[in-house]
């Protein structure tokens, strides 16, 4: 059993009449460890995808499983544990509260995590130490780039 196993998953939207296929019988299956790049043209599902596996949307049939546990029947509480606890999320544009500084965002998402890490060790790693308490908008975007680095072990 793979680590993560997509299986005929598919994703419709209605906008009005019409049905789009975000995702069309999605097949795929990764090994805990495995590097994996999703790559396609616009349109091709990518960001579903994602938001599926990271429990932001579900998937309209098929079925994802990751570590054995079948993310498709989970359900409001049971999707937040899920995002909370066993899935980590890099958002392509920081999610940033802007009255509060670096570090107080940082903690801000160490309070939702199981086994957070430090939050000094995250700021050093991330290059922000000497600006940890500057609030978003006077940090550049060049070093904000750099936050990809996850708060916990979630």
């Amino acid at each position: 059993m793979s680590y993560i196993e997509f299986n005929n998953v598919n994703k419709n939207y209605k906008m009005g009449e019409i049905t789009i296929k975000a995702l069309n019988n999605a097949n795929f299956e990764i090994e805990k460890g495995e590097l994996v790049v999703i790559v396609g043209p616009s349109g091709a599902g990518k960001t579903t995808t994602l938001n599926i596996l990271g429990g932001m949307d579900t998937a309209t049939s098929g079925r994802v499983l990751v570590d054995g546990k079948n993310i498709t029947k989970l359900k409001g509480k049971g999707l937040i544990k899920y995002r909370r606890e066993d899935i980590g999320f890099v958002f392509q544009f920081y999610n940033l509260i802007q009255n509060l500084t670096a570090k107080e965002n940082v903690e801000l998402a160490t309070q939702i995590c199981k086994n957070s890490l430090d939050v000094d060790t995250v700021i050093e790693k991330v290059g922000l130490k000497e600006r940890k308490n500057n609030f978003p908008s006077q940090l550049s975007r060049r070093r904000t780039t750099k936050s990809s680095y996850s708060t916990s072990n979630c």
